[in-house]
């Protein structure tokens, strides 16, 4: 714009800096006091308005307030209460306005919030990713939000409502069963995102104990991390009225850890309530092979059905009229738009619409002289042409912003330099203690100053929530790197990471090494200690272990080897490597990188001086055979073969003789003393008891019983000789699994007391201690212990193993604590279809579909004892279809699976009286062992097996007879739960009144009510034949009744049908003996039974909501 007619002789070409009246002094500079004319001239941008966004805006309010619903207080207030979460992905390239749609949106409403009459705050916490995220600490932003949170929740609050909330919220994290002081997710989030210790501290403001006392049982999982911070959201969540809005940035730069744990958040398995999930990224940086694409074709995919609850907001660059109107504001022409027109449309030109080129390009023009501030006329001019205007302004926005930093002091620009290279946000004290260099010392007030200047200059930003600084935009950040003279550049970083590495003094200030360590991987070897950096490695590594982040610790190893190779020093500091290639190996092997833990342990066995060097190679070569062929008989070969290198003399087929030898042997060592004696051996960390644990699981998997009985009384003289590794009581317990199969009831179940015994020395290594206590119970517990005694235990043994990551242990212990469950008569009812479902969809969520499959047929097996279906005996329902099913199996997954349908069908057959069936079923299954390691399953199996055989007279007379000695031998060794099958299984094939009373009184005793009500039913239509009618209709009536407390509604419902006096028949009606006392009994033991159950659901709560269901919930349904 050409200067005005009436200030012609006051315009001086490029003028710039010039004081505005006072009145409009504020306006342009809110640096009234600065005493140069050139610090008053400055443009300043207007800092309350949102441009051009009013659409999107709208889209966030309406997702924000969509799922409330009003419910009514008390005092008759209507509050609304938020039922379900949302999920906003906002895109946009670079500069667009992501940041400050979602800043508008929570300051709107916030706003609206303290118009109503409650007070309580819209609580919002963010966190924003860098392009060095792969540099900083894992989890970054997240750790950012979380140290939000912590500062909003923990500190004092000065209204009553923040009070009260902020109590509730610290009494529900202190009283919760995961975060409780010392829990295992306290330890979690303590160890993973140190940024929390101050609120989990808060939480518990009486606790006197150690709070920074070390948990046990190694490194957490991810799977813990990402049950411990879903509990810590749902107990915040669930305490407010409006949605918890969590704000990540810059996802297209989230390292993997981080989008793990997001993607578990954002999914129906969380079951996340009251939180508004806003994930921004750059569409231009995010394409369809990017994780985070992947993340949100899940979400939306999996949320379907609630299309209202996903919302994907794409932002563009803003319109020419809308840039037209932001550059008058910003001049000071908001009531003349029009003579702004030109200078517009030459902006727009070159900006293309986005806002924060637009903001940096009418800088470039005030620093160029191209717009200036007359003095005269006290208002903003341009004195050039359009194509002069163009020509002023830079092409590259990256440049743009480095002349602006190179105009600045050196002080500054240092400053900008030294933040740009570290990702975290930085504290002044330890910003001052990064700026110390070649002589040159700053102290905290200054350093201050020179932020406070920073900001002014629009290149910082103050984050109240932090109280730190951070870069306004990530092309400052950018610009600001590329502000050092290349020549300078490797020795900055250098003295960077040393400077962090000394600043690194405890778990909060643990991200500097991470810093230090990604600083120094960038540099030239030359410039580099190699076997210091290799060593730093190694050290930040096992940091990443101890925070679960099993990625980040093998690309960190790899860091410190590529180091030793690149220098041609890989084998000159001999400990060094050989311990950095030991770290290397199981790490690999861990993730299953077969071919790089190989190329490791080559490298070991080649240069390796020792063979106890050599050991840890040894061993996992053996395990990287195995778990990569599935070839137990080759790994036995391979394991027998090390051991010998290691002196044992381990005959790879033992000869009957050689297993004596051994037995006497250890018999020797034993000293004639019990098995018990080995409680008292202590514990010592020795490597060789993982190895002889591997071999020994081969060789039970291979069924070689002299080898296994071999090896185990080996490795019974080496534990009483040197002590007793952790892998020890997981292996002794393989000993009673062979008395066992010889029928030696007793003497198994001995043995598994005593490695039960011996694995309490274990218990805070919770996926060793709940993985073996798993095992045992399942396999050797069962035998004489009743199946009610241990559904607590195996539950929480699923708990433990689901959240240390142990997925397939996990889905074993489930279906353990289920097959114990219905095989101890626990009620049946949508609270178990509900669990059963939970289940089933972890298991397809970490891709275990057989296991899967198994919880489908158990909640069909339930549903067909409680709703109505046309042929019960069938499994063709809407949990499971076996056909289908079947059909997509290869033969050998069929055949494991027809094995498990299989027992449940034949139940449902001989419960429903289906003799066609029975005898189908009994032509498949005769066809397996009558064994099997995991009693859960093998105990129902040849229960009903035993029972259709008698009912139906089976052809092959065999079968019956081979399960009735079954349960035989366990009753004689004092089995409470064989006891009523064995005497039930006499009752079929002999009936007689004695027989089906002493079976009654049994299942009483053992409190099985479905035995029971199964044992009145065929009792009653035994008497039926005898013409003992009133006696047959008491004992039907009875068996009615204990039909409908166990749940089984449709079996209930068919004895009307075939009994139409049921229907008229009550509880109190059915005088006999078994329904004047045992009916009142068997309802007692049913609310009995049913209480347990529920107690056992409430004690494990979060195990199932957690990841898939709120605590609330299952509470209610319970």
């Amino acid at each position: 714009m050409p200067p005005n007619d009436c200030c012609d002789d006051h315009y001086v070409a490029g003028a710039h800096g010039t004081v505005a009246e006072q009145t409009d002094e504020a306006y342009y500079d809110d640096r009234s006091d600065a005493d140069d004319d050139m610090e008053k001239g400055r443009i300043k941008f207007p800092q309350n308005k949102l441009y051009g966004r009013d659409r999107e805006l709208e889209t966030l309010r309406n997702i924000f307030y969509q799922g409330l619903s009003s419910e009514e207080t008390q005092d008759g207030c209507v509050e609304e209460m938020s039922q379900v979460s949302r999920v906003v992905f906002l895109s946009g390239y670079s500069g667009v306005g992501k940041s400050a749609l979602v800043k508008e949106f929570v300051k709107q409403v916030q706003a609206q919030q303290m118009n109503k009459s409650s007070s309580e705050s819209v609580l919002h916490f963010s966190g924003k990713y860098s392009e060095q995220s792969s540099a900083a600490a894992p989890f970054s932003a997240i750790s950012d939000l979380f140290s939000q949170m912590t500062h909003e929740l923990s500190g004092k609050k000065s209204d009553k409502e923040g009070n009260e909330l902020q109590s509730k919220i610290l009494n529900d994290i202190g009283s919760s069963d995961l975060l409780a002081a010392n829990a295992d997710g306290d330890r979690v989030l303590r160890g993973t995102f140190p940024v929390l210790a101050a609120l989990l501290d808060a939480s518990r403001p009486n606790d006197t104990s150690n709070k920074s006392e070390e948990g046990g049982g190694g490194a957490p999982s991810m799977n813990a991390v990402k049950e411990s911070v879903h509990e810590l959201l749902s107990i915040i969540s669930g305490q407010l009225k409006r949605p918890l809005i969590l704000f990540l940035d810059d996802l297209q730069w989230a390292d993997a850890p981080s989008l793990d744990l997001l993607s578990f958040l954002l999914s129906t398995d969380a079951q996340m309530k009251n939180v508004m999930f806003i994930c921004a990224y750059r569409s231009n940086e995010v394409g369809q092979d990017h994780p985070f694409a992947s993340i949100m074709d899940n979400v939306k995919e999996s949320m379907k059905d609630d299309v209202q609850l996903v919302e994907t907001v794409d932002l563009f660059s803003l319109s020419q009229d809308v840039i037209t109107q932001f550059i008058a504001d910003s001049i000071g022409k908001e009531e003349e738009v029009e003579e702004v027109t030109e200078l517009a449309e030459v902006v727009y030109q070159k900006t293309m619409g986005n806002i924060f080129c637009v903001m940096q390009a009418m800088e470039e023009l005030v620093r160029k002289n191209a717009l200036y501030y007359d003095m005269m006329c006290f208002e903003w001019r341009w004195a050039v042409s359009k194509v002069e205007l163009s020509t002023t302004i830079s092409d590259d926005v990256v440049e743009t912003v480095k002349g602006k930093i190179k105009e600045l002091s050196n002080e500054i620009q240092h400053m900008l330099i030294v933040m740009a290279y570290v990702p975290n946000t930085l504290e002044v004290p330890v910003l001052t203690e990064l700026m110390k260099r070649n002589s040159v010392s700053l102290d905290e007030s200054r350093v201050a100053e020179l932020l406070k200047k920073a900001t002014e200059e629009a290149l910082l930003m103050h984050s109240a929530e932090s109280d730190n600084y951070i870069f306004i935009h990530d092309r400052i950040r950018e610009a600001s790197r590329g502000s050092i003279a290349d020549e300078d550049k490797d020795d900055l970083l250098l003295h960077l990471s040393l400077v962090l590495q000394k600043l690194a003094k405890g778990p909060e200030t643990e991200w500097c090494l991470f810093v230090a360590v990604d600083l120094l991987n960038s540099l030239p070897s030359e410039k580099t200690n190699c076997n210091d950096l290799a060593r730093l490695n190694m050290r930040v590594s096992a940091i990443a272990r101890n925070r679960g982040i099993v990625e980040k610790q093998n690309e960190l190893l790899h860091e410190g080897l590529q180091c030793l190779k690149s220098s041609g020093k890989l084998w000159e500091d001999y400990n060094l490597t050989l311990s950095l290639l030991n770290d290397v190996i199981p790490c690999d092997r861990e993730l299953g990188c077969f071919d790089e833990a190989t190329a490791a342990i080559d490298e070991v066995l080649a240069n390796g001086k020792t063979l106890d060097d050599k050991f840890i190679a040894n061993v996992n070569q053996f395990m990287v055979k195995r778990d990569s062929s599935r070839d137990y008989g080759t790994a036995i070969e391979d394991g027998i073969k090390i051991l010998n290198m290691y002196g044992y003399k381990i005959p790879l087929k033992p000869t009957k003789a050689d297993v004596v030898k051994q037995e006497m042997k250890a018999k020797m060592a034993l000293k004639n003393r019990p098995y018990s004696c080995l409680a008292e051996i202590p514990v010592k960390d020795d490597p060789i008891f993982q190895l002889f644990a591997h071999v020994c699981e081969c060789a039970m998997f291979q069924s070689h019983e002299r080898l296994l009985t071999v090896l185990l009384k080996i490795l019974i003289r080496r534990v009483i000789d040197d002590g007793m590794g952790k892998e020890f009581p997981g292996t002794f317990f393989l000993l009673g699994v062979l008395m066992q199969k010889k029928g030696k009831v007793q003497a198994s179940t001995e043995i598994g007391n005593v490695a039960l015994l011996l694995l309490e020395k274990f218990k805070s290594d919770k996926i060793i201690y709940a993985r073996t206590k798993m095992i045992i119970i399942a396999s050797l517990g069962f035998q004489l212990q009743s199946f009610r005694s241990q559904v607590d235990a195996l539950l929480q043994c699923h708990k433990d193993l689901k959240f240390v990551g142990s997925i397939e242990n996990a889905m074993g212990a489930a279906i353990g604590y289920f097959g114990s469950y219905l095989s101890a008569g626990f009620s049946l009812g949508p609270l178990l279809e509900s669990k059963l479902q939970i289940v089933e969809e972890y298991g397809y969520h970490y891709d275990k579909e057989s296991w899967a499959v198994l919880f489908k047929m158990l909640r069909q097996f339930a549903i067909n004892l409680r709703q109505r279906s046309d042929n019960p005996s069938e499994f063709n329902g809407g949990a499971y279809k076996e056909e289908e099913a079947l059909n997509g199996m290869n033969e050998q997954k069929r055949k494991m699976t027809l094995r498990d349908s299989g027992a449940y069908r034949i139940q449902l057959a001989f419960i429903f009286g289906d003799k066609e069936c029975m005898a189908f079923m009994l032509d498949i299954l005769s066809t397996y062992p009558y064994t099997f390691h995991d009693v859960t399953r093998l105990h129902p199996r040849l229960c009903f097996m035993g029972l259709s055989a008698f009912a139906v007279k089976y052809k092959n007379k065999e079968v019956g007879e081979k399960c009735l000695e079954y349960f035989q031998k366990l009753t004689k060794a004092g089995s409470l739960n064989a006891k009523p099958v064995y005497l039930f299984m006499l009752a079929m094939k002999k009936p007689s009144k004695s027989a089906f009373e002493s079976a009654i009184d049994a299942t009483k005793e053992a409190s099985t009510l479905h035995l029971e009500a199964m044992v009145k039913e065929h009792y009653g239509l035994y008497l039926q034949q005898q013409n003992e009618d009133k006696l047959a209709n008491d004992c039907l009536a009875s068996a009615y009744f204990s039909y409908y407390d166990w749940g089984a509604h449709f079996k209930a419902l068919r004895m009307t049908q075939q009994y139409p006096f049921l229907a008229k028949t009550s509880r109190i009606k059915a005088k006999s003996l078994f329904s004047a006392s045992g009916c009142t009994e068997t309802s007692s033991q049913s609310q009995s039974a049913e209480k347990s159950s529920l107690s056992s659901t409430r004690r494990v709560s979060y195990v199932y909501n957690s990841t898939f269901r709120s605590k609330k919930e299952i509470k209610e349904k319970s």
